[in-house]
């Protein structure tokens, strides 16, 4: 499943706020999903990567915590791909307490 191009921005750039915002209501619920940050960089290989940071109210102590970042990427790839975007996506999910000290993203 992908987005429609509504994700684009008045520039013709992809809005990677809404767009990790969307993908991340659709996997762990909109309710949850309080913020989100994003910064575009490289990984220490030199690969381009659209750096995600969420804020997500979620329970940390359940095992299906793992699998749920695992979907969370897959879906943050596929849009990505299918806006032509070959950024790979790199997440960080916080908790209220910890949110508060992230830098950028």
């Amino acid at each position: 499943m992908t987005l429609d191009l509504g994700f684009m921005d008045a520039a013709g750039e992809i809005d990677l706020s809404e767009l990790g915002r969307t993908a991340a209501a659709r996997v762990y619920g909109p309710e949850r999903v309080k913020n989100i940050k994003v910064k575009t960089g490289e990984d220490f290989t030199g690969r381009p990567t659209h750096f995600f940071s969420f804020l997500i109210d979620q329970d940390r102590s359940g095992t299906k915590v793992g699998m749920l970042h695992i979907r969370l990427i897959q879906e943050l790839r596929d849009e990505l791909m299918a806006h032509n975007d070959d950024h790979y996506p790199f997440i960080r999910v916080f908790d209220r307490a910890d949110w508060d000290k992230v830098e950028g993203a």
